[in-house]
């Protein structure tokens, strides 16, 4: 005789309340979700833009720093060019009795990410902005501002702004309106 199979290893019959989804509610779900999507990946987009050209704002900031502070260590004026090449934007930091296209080393900046087409004030040599600093740190060339943008609005806009003579920068952001006819500051 056979022993009775418990209840919990029965196979049961499957009741329709419990069956799984139609087809209809299925392709609601993937609508909503696809709608969401759209939604969500433009603005995630924007997002990792911004963070690129606030980075390279930085990046830049920090290298006129160094710069700068070049200067001081090897009491000699130096240079900071930078200039855009292949879409790509590079620095460099080299003696100011060089010229930006004989330097050899330049360092890369964040792809994505490269010049205004206006707000771009500092001097140009061989195709490249430049500023100049002397061995107290002081600004040896006129003073002005760099602009970058990624793919965005002129609200993306990032710059550092050589504001004074004796080497004085700052941080700035893009306006929708202008202040001295700068979109920048």
């Amino acid at each position: 005789m056979s022993k009775p199979i418990p209840q919990w290893l029965a196979p049961r019959a499957a009741s329709p309340a419990i069956a799984g989804f139609s087809l209809a509610e299925g392709t609601i779900v993937v609508v909503v979700i696809a709608i969401l999507a759209a939604l969500a990946v433009p603005a995630f987009l924007g997002f990792l833009d911004q963070r690129k050209v606030n980075a390279t704002q930085y990046l830049i900031y920090q290298a006129l720093r160094s710069t700068q502070q070049d200067a001081a260590q090897l009491r000699q004026t130096q240079q900071f060019s930078l200039r855009e090449r292949a879409g790509q934007l590079e620095w460099a930091s080299h003696p100011a009795t060089i010229r930006p296209a004989q330097v050899n080393l330049w360092t890369p900046l964040l792809e994505g990410v490269g010049l205004a087409s206006e707000d771009n004030t500092l001097l140009r040599q061989d195709g490249a902005y430049y500023v100049r600093f002397n061995l107290q740190g002081d600004v040896k060339s006129r003073l002005g501002r760099i602009t970058v943008v990624g793919s965005g609005s002129r609200l993306t806009h990032r710059c550092v702004v050589i504001s004074t003579l004796i080497g004085a920068m700052r941080q700035g952001r893009g306006h929708s309106r202008p202040l001295d006819g700068r979109y920048c500051y």
